[in-house]
């Protein structure tokens, strides 16, 4: 059995013990570097992208999900762009801007990645995104409900998630820091669940 197959066990054992005092529980999923896979850019408009495989349990009956946040650590570049401003009718200068927090997004996919993902394959209906300032070793925390949700709802539907710069507009460079929790995990995923009430 594969640790975070495991891991999404023990949620649902905790949230069910828990669920019979009536309380709110937490659970972490640990999201192993197996379970994570780099890929080239698709083109000029978009970065190095990565896709995670994550394995949430299903909700039982008189419980629902409160909160699902995505933890991962990131080197952020970012990335310069610019204009040519006419200075006079023979001379042009190069004016470049970069930001200072670039953004970077997390979607959902709708289908299997097989060689590079399609912007169709993107579910759009649940996208997260967050600015990360520029630096090493940025840790990054996101939400991510809407997208656990579905994967709660329609657990055949669930083929990971994939994290990088997909609208058109990018504005860094982001490497996904591998194995950089302590025991060893890329990505965590933090679940508080609370008991329905009547």
């Amino acid at each position: 059995m594969k640790r975070i197959t495991l891991m999404a066990a023990l949620v649902v054992l905790t949230a069910f013990l828990a669920q019979a005092q009536g309380e709110v529980t937490t659970a972490v999923i640990s999201i192993a570097s197996e379970e994570t896979a780099a890929y080239a850019p698709l083109d000029a408009s978009t970065g190095k992208y990565y896709r995670m495989d994550v394995d949430v349990p299903e909700i039982r009956s008189g419980e629902k999900l409160e909160k699902a946040v995505l933890e991962f650590y990131v080197d952020v570049e970012s990335f310069v762009r610019g204009d040519f401003v006419w200075l006079d009718e023979d001379s042009v200068e190069h004016v470049g801007y970069s930001a200072a927090a670039p953004l970077i997004e997390i979607y959902a996919l709708k289908s299997p990645i097989t060689r590079a993902v399609d912007v169709s394959q993107l579910e759009t209906q649940t996208v997260a995104r967050v600015p990360v300032r520029v630096g090493a070793h940025r840790r990054v925390l996101v939400s991510i409900a809407p997208i656990v949700r579905s994967f709660m709802a329609d657990p055949a539907q669930n083929y990971g998630l994939v994290i990088g710069s997909f609208t058109g507009e990018r504005q860094g460079n982001f490497t996904l820091k591998d194995e950089a929790f302590q025991d060893g995990s890329t990505g965590r995923i933090h679940l508080t669940f609370s008991p329905m009430r009547d």
